[in-house]
């Protein structure tokens, strides 16, 4: 697995993770300390505020309306840049309840430096 399929399926796979802890080890792991996350007019700085939108993400989708994310394909890397593919779907299958693109910046170590999520148009 390259590095790039390995960032996306952790990047996605962090939007599942129940257990706050492992959120938290995850977060400190895909993102630099001051990492950006950009989706719609939301932008997040650092790690506490990155936790709390991938917790709070969780509670909307995953919890509360039991959906699941999954890598879609369209993983690609270039230099410092990462691009791939998700969707959104009920857990068990299901239709596909949202799509869309991600782009990351990475830093020297190959963290997440930004990160911008665009959310595919009903």
């Amino acid at each position: 697995m390259s590095h790039a399929e390995d960032l996306a399926r952790r990047y996605v796979h962090i939007w599942n993770e129940a257990d706050p802890a492992a959120r938290r080890a995850e977060v400190k792991a895909l993102w630099i300390e001051n990492g950006t996350h950009y989706v719609r007019t939301r932008e997040v700085h650092g790690h506490a505020d990155l936790e709390v939108r991938v917790a709070t993400s969780h509670q909307a989708n995953i919890a509360e309306r039991n959906y699941w994310f999954e890598v879609d394909g369209g993983v690609e890397q270039l230099r410092d840049m990462v691009k791939f593919n998700w969707r959104m779907v009920g857990k068990g299958g299901g239709a596909i309840a949202a799509t869309g693109l991600i782009v990351a910046l990475l830093a020297d170590d190959g963290r997440i430096r930004i990160d911008y999520q665009f959310i595919d148009p009903d």
